[in-house]
């Protein structure tokens, strides 16, 4: 079976911890090869020299999140033996360039070794370390790049023909793996294609980050003044239509309750956490979709549970999620959720096509009965779906024409700002899906993700008990606000640059080693200090200012209450060092619009009927997360909608 590890890209969004120093992986030469050597390519034709100096060299390269160090060994031919070292690498994300890579290398003997698809910045530093090894050993690294690279034949990655199927899933990040799982689950045939050479999509890059309403994972979690404000403050909104207006007052009654009962312990439900992301969208969302959403992710939760996807104990507020109600893998990366999905789906029977472009649906006396692909040899394929299409091709934000064309928010959003999203978010789908006849709503509304690192490192996405600065040392907004608020608060600082303070406690407790933490100092990722006048120093910030700021974010932890900004979520004080900061700038994170659904996830035309055979789940739909998504949401309405779609695509 495929291994997980060929999936997508050396992520730039770190929401967790990076994933440097750990063990090293060793890739040795196998027993034979029947590819071309390095000595019929490099060796000096009749001057009886050798290709290498046997030996182990070492070098580093430059990779996505610094450099990657590796050794190579050399026999006086061939190189046998390569051996990663430390890194700052994401764990999980890079492990498909670490796997991968040195084993191509190896067998070929060859430098002309295709990147992982997305995964450029990690592959591409094996191979200039390599590169440099080669030229320690005395051979020729040009004339290794020239070498021609066997074809893989994986059978997992069979070609797809033109098929019959029962449910074809259209793109394989989380929304569609789960579609995918939950459908062959229900009984159905499956085929999933994905146009890039790895799964994963969004999903795979992101933090992991899982919100839900959860008894028995906030048992722990205190009330604070500053929480029951913010409650409050949400129930005293104006109504703005009868849904919104019937969900208030069930969360109402619910917040009596808990008032009268004496808790003191974290007040939560699915009902608040709908009502709180209505909030954070700005009342734009559909209150029907955001209710079935919120009420089926502690279900989802413990679905992924069973297929796999551990989760840790501790529950957190991711950037941007605004309650203690995040939920995390070990490695914080959806990765692991990935990994879990595809295993499962593979093993109950789902037909996985890689390099597989979908190009249009097709639809027959109105209904969308499959789908036109491109498949991995470059020829057009037809795949009829007897029960449904489901579309799962994620946003838009890598689509600079798309992102100009729609936006409503922001002064410019093209080329001057980057993504930190997937290649394959190209909006695919909702081309496809609009040519179909659905109706496409909220398409105005982009996400910002404010921690976009420009250090190259960082501590942890959660901000329970960090603090943001500007160039000038200071706090400038409250660090649990909407992502929209954090992205404008941060494009309108000095450089558009803004840092993370933290100190050891919050290192510990987000599970970074001092290994890693070490790495990241010395390569550059991160900032450090003894003293945060010592750290700002280090950042090139005024040392009066940062400790100011620093005394006074500590008192108002003590303090439990709303500060200045209205900042809500305190944890701990940043008192202990030695103290952190990586550094941050806003990047284009998540596309709010799409195609129109129902709470059975069926794709709506724009009279709001149900196209027949049509469902979508995740970022390619819209009307869930109004003007703002809400952080640490989007992983679980991929998943919830996808769910339920498998599960009504299978019924159909």
């Amino acid at each position: 079976m495929k291994k997980m590890a060929a999936i997508l890209l050396a992520a730039t969004l770190i929401l967790s911890a990076c994933g440097g120093g750990g063990s090293a992986a060793t890739t040795a030469a196998p027993a034979s090869t029947e590819s071309t050597t390095a000595a019929e390519t490099t060796a000096v034709e009749g001057s009886g020299q050798k290709t290498y100096t046997s030996g182990t060299y070492t070098a580093s390269a430059q990779g996505n999140n610094g450099p990657v160090e590796l050794s190579v060994t050399f026999s006086e031919d061939a190189i046998t033996e390569i051996t990663i070292g430390k890194h700052g690498e994401t764990t999980g994300i890079s492990d498909a360039a670490f796997e991968k890579i040195p084993a191509a290398i190896i067998k070929n003997q060859s430098l002309a070794v295709d990147a992982i698809s997305g995964a450029t910045y990690t592959s591409q530093a094996i191979l200039d370390a390599v590169a440099d090894c080669v030229a320690q050993a005395g051979g020729n690294a040009e004339a290794l790049r020239a070498v021609a690279v066997k074809a893989e034949e994986e059978e997992e990655n069979a070609v797809l023909a033109d098929a019959d199927t029962d449910v074809l899933v259209i793109g394989g990040g989380g929304a569609g793996l789960s579609a995918a799982l939950s459908a062959s689950q229900n009984g159905a045939r499956v085929i999933l294609v994905e146009k890039l050479s790895a799964l994963g999509g969004n999903t795979f890059r992101c933090g992991g980050a899982f919100n839900t309403y959860d008894p028995e994972g906030q048992k722990d979690i205190p009330m604070t003044e500053a929480l029951s404000s913010a409650v409050e403050k949400v129930l005293a909104h104006e109504d703005v239509s009868e849904e919104h207006a019937k969900l208030k007052a069930e969360v109402q009654a619910q917040w009596d309750e808990y008032k009268a009962s004496g808790d003191t312990m974290l007040f939560d439900s699915p009902e608040w956490h709908a009502l709180q992301s209505i909030d954070a969208g700005d009342y734009e969302g559909d209150v029907e979709l955001v209710r079935t959403f919120t009420s089926n992710t502690l279900d989802t939760l413990h679905w992924l549970a069973d297929n796999g996807v551990e989760w840790t104990d501790q529950v957190s507020t991711v950037v941007g999620a605004l309650w203690n109600r995040s939920h995390q893998t070990p490695n914080n990366s959806g990765a692991d959720i990935i990994a879990a999905l595809e295993k499962n789906a593979r093993a109950n029977g789902v037909e996985i096509y890689l390099d597989s472009k979908a190009e249009e649906l097709i639809v027959e006396d109105g209904r969308v009965a499959g789908a036109v692909i491109t498949n991995a040899e470059g020829n057009g394929v037809t795949v009829k779906a007897a029960k449904g299409v489901i579309m799962a091709t994620g946003g838009f934000s890598a689509n600079v024409d798309m992102r100009v064309k729609y936006n409503e928010q922001w002064e410019d959003i093209g080329e001057s700002l980057k993504t930190n999203n997937s290649p394959g978010a190209t909006g695919d789908g909702i081309a496809m899906g609009e040519a179909a006849g659905a109706n496409l709503v909220g398409m105005g509304w982009i996400q910002l993700m404010p921690l976009n690192s420009v250090s190259g490192g960082g501590i942890s996405g959660y901000v329970n008990s960090s603090l943001y600065c500007n160039k000038e040392g200071k706090r400038y907004v409250a660090e649990d606000e909407r992502r929209d608020v954090l992205a404008a608060a941060a494009l309108a600082q000095t450089d558009k640059l803004f840092y993370v303070v933290c100190d050891q406690k919050e290192a510990e407790l987000r599970g970074l080693t001092k290994e890693t933490l070490d790495y990241m100092v010395e390569n550059g990722l991160i900032y450090s200090g003894e003293t945060v006048a010592e750290l700002a120093e280090n950042m090139g910030v005024p040392a009066d200012a940062l400790e100011t700021t620093v005394s006074e974010f500590n008192e108002l932890v003590k303090a439990g209450k709303p500060d200045e900004f209205g900042r809500t979520t305190w944890e701990n004080t940043i008192e202990t060092g030695p103290f952190y900061a990586p550094s941050f700038s806003p990047a284009v994170h998540h596309t709010m619009g799409g195609l129109e659904i129902n709470s059975n996830a069926e794709v709506l035309d724009a009279d709001g009927n149900v196209i027949p055979g049509f469902y979508a789940a995740g970022e390619v739909t819209g009307g869930i997360h109004g003007t703002n998504r809400v952080g640490g949401n989007a992983v679980p309405d991929a998943l919830c909608f996808g769910k339920i779609a498998g599960e009504n695509a299978a019924k159909n």
